[in-house]
């Protein structure tokens, strides 16, 4: 059986938090403020890995499969750091079935 690790990325909120925990001098709504204020678009995608190490990724705007290569930015960040995780995870789990 392959089973999937179901992520949700919500780039607005990763800066957010990036902003919250990397500042001691803004306030949450002075936060919201200023990403409510840059002109942008944020990426809402959900992430589904599987045990065999591939990976699925749905654009939940548009319903689109999204190609690994075609990540940027925060995103991309978001994608590497749980495909290391996996891999970890995958690891330990092999290092104790045949310990």
């Amino acid at each position: 059986m392959n089973l999937s690790h179901n992520y949700r990325f919500i780039e607005r909120d990763y800066w957010y938090q990036k902003a919250l925990c990397s500042s001691e001098y803004l306030y949450p709504l002075q936060i919201e403020d200023i990403l409510d204020e840059a002109d942008t678009s944020y990426m809402d995608y959900t992430f589904k890995f599987y045990n065999d190490g591939s990976v699925i990724i749905i654009d939940n705007d548009t319903n689109n499969r999204i190609n690994p290569k075609e990540l940027t930015g925060a995103v991309y960040d978001f994608y590497i750091r749980k495909r290391i995780q996996m891999i970890k995870i995958n690891l330990q789990e092999k290092q104790l079935q045949y310990a």
